[in-house]
Parts: structure tokens; sequence; C-alpha cells
């Protein structure tokens, strides 16, 4: 199982009114029996006690979804949740024609942890379904100190947001108005020039 490709979507995208980061998982040929699925959601339960509630948090767009996909998303939200305080809601679904492929849809907030997060669900649950250990207080550090390194301003210091009376209209006037034409401006030939051409 690996990311085989990245893509951070702007807000207002075909899956949320959130920036997005939209994540193609390619899944091995031969996939994990029952009876490990079963092992491995004990083993991620043990190590994520808050995953449960990250079930109802994800979004299918197809009925025919391993349950591996799902699993995978739900790591990554959950592991967003503890190194960055944050919930949001997930999507998965299948890449059409392209088989053992599927997204992952993650709106974030903080963007520098969105993509580490995702990268680290997908070596967690292929290292407990494989039956190896993980070290995850390290991983969520490493989350915790990217989300953090984003938020402060290169220069160190702290920004405050100044409010002026432009920037007061700046926000609240469109960039670009719609316009009607209007009847009043609207000219028309008169009866007497279209008599005389």
């Amino acid at each position: 199982m690996r990311i085989i490709d990245q893509r951070y979507l702007a807000s207002g995208n075909r899956y949320s009114s959130q920036p997005c980061l939209l994540g193609i998982l390619e899944l091995d040929r031969d996939p994990p029996t029952p009876a490990a699925m079963k092992a491995l959601e004990r083993r991620l339960l043990a190590a994520l006690p808050g995953l449960r509630r990250q079930r109802g948090l994800v979004g299918k767009r197809c009925d025919d979804l391993p349950p591996l996909v799902p699993l995978v998303q739900q790591v990554a939200l959950e592991l967003r949740r503890l190194a960055c305080n944050e919930v949001t809601l997930g999507f998965v679904g299948v890449v059409p024609r392209m088989r053992d492929r599927y997204r992952l849809v993650l709106p974030y907030s903080a963007r520098g942890a969105v993509a580490p997060a995702l990268s680290m669900a997908t070596q967690l649950v292929d290292a407990l379904l494989a039956g190896r250990s993980f070290n995850l207080k390290a991983g969520l550090s490493r989350l915790r100190a990217l989300a953090d390194r984003r938020a402060v301003p290169r220069n160190g210091k702290r920004a405050y947001l100044m409010q002026t009376a432009r920037t007061i209209l700046m926000s609240v006037m469109p960039s670009r108005t719609f316009s009607m034409p209007s009847i009043f401006n609207v000219s028309m030939p008169s009866s007497s020039a279209a008599a005389s051409s």
C-alpha cells in the first residue's frame, strides 16, 4: 500500500468548502484476509483508542470499497485530531478505470501536517498489518512540530490583524460585481431616423 499522488485543492472544490488534500492510495493486488483485518483493527484500537469515533467521519463515494481504504482514512483523521486538535470529515472513493487505486480526501486547516498525516497513516497500517511495531509517539510529535512550524511566521514575530475602514470595506465589497443592463440606458433609433434611411 502506498500513496502515489497528492494534490492540494483550494477551498470551494468539488469535495468540500474547505481546502483539501486529495491523495491517491494504491493497494497491493492481494487483499488481507478477514482474520488479518480483525487483528489489524484490534492492534489499531489498542494504539489509537479514539479511532472508533472516526468511523462516522468518513464518507464513502461508492459501495465496493475494500475495508482497508476507509480504515487508512480513519487513521489519518485520528492522527490529525491527536496532533493538531483538528476534526474534519473525510471522503473515500474509487479512481475511475484504475484498478486498486482509491481517492482519499482530507479537508484541513493546517496544511503542513495533512500530507505527512496521510503518509504516516499508511505506514502505521502497513506496519500493524505485517505485525511490526510503530513508534506512534515520535510520529505524533513530528506532526505537531510540522503544524506548529507552519503556524509561526517566518520572522518569529506574531502578526496582529489591523482592521481599518478601508479593509472592512474590502472584506465586505465583492471583488467583481454583476450588473444588469438598465432599460433606461438603451438607445433605440427613432422612427424618423429609420424612415430617412
